[in-house]
């Protein structure tokens, strides 16, 4: 999400949130000047990745805007970068607003779901499809994000997985992971609460 960055014309003196995380992508593209190890860059850009969503989350917040705000920022720049790629992103349903204990977990998982599909599903150009689906349950809110991708055999919980798995239990929500080989991969979350906010 490096788009969304503005790192650069941030002072170390500011404050606020949005501030803060502003400055932390600048300590981290400072610190990896120097870092050639490919694991320390891989974690060095993921927290990057994090602190833009943080930071724009935390702008829109200020704003007084609605979640489906910082969904529709979030998800144009995804859709153009995966349709550089050949890959038709879709997004059905909006969000509405959400309680505020539960939108930077979400805005995390929808990021880190979009970027596990970015690295697992579609590789060496391969084209597809992505949808992502928000809906209204009896008991809460719905998150369905399901590709055409290469698909596995069985699901494999790495980094991103295990985040949004963490992140889903502290919401008292559930998670549940379908793939087989050539049949793409689909992850379905539910998260109590906030219904009646929904569209």
């Amino acid at each position: 999400m490096a788009e969304v960055s503005r790192a650069g014309d941030q002072h170390p003196g500011s404050s606020g949130p949005d501030s803060c995380c502003r400055f932390l992508q600048t300590l981290v593209a400072i610190r990896l000047r120097t870092v050639d190890d490919p694991e320390a860059r891989r974690h060095l850009g993921w927290i990057s990745d994090m602190a833009a969503a943080v930071s724009l989350m935390s702008a829109r917040n200020a704003q007084g805007d609605p979640f489906d705000a910082y969904v529709e920022d979030t998800l144009t720049f995804w859709r153009r970068s995966f349709e550089a790629r050949g890959v038709r992103l879709e997004v059905r349903g909006r969000v509405g607003d959400l309680p505020e204990a539960q939108r930077l977990p979400l805005a995390v998982i929808l990021h880190e779901l979009l970027t596990n599909a970015t690295k697992h599903a579609f590789p060496e150009g391969r084209g597809g499809a992505l949808a992502v689906a928000f809906s209204a349950t009896r008991s809460g809110l719905s998150l369905v994000v399901r590709d055409t991708g290469v698909g596995a055999a069985e699901p494999r919980k790495g980094d991103g997985l295990s985040l949004i798995e963490g992140l889903v239990a502290r919401q008292d929500g559930s998670l549940a992971l379908e793939t087989s080989p050539g049949a793409g991969f689909a992850v379905r979350i539910g998260l109590p609460s906030g219904a009646e906010l929904l569209n």
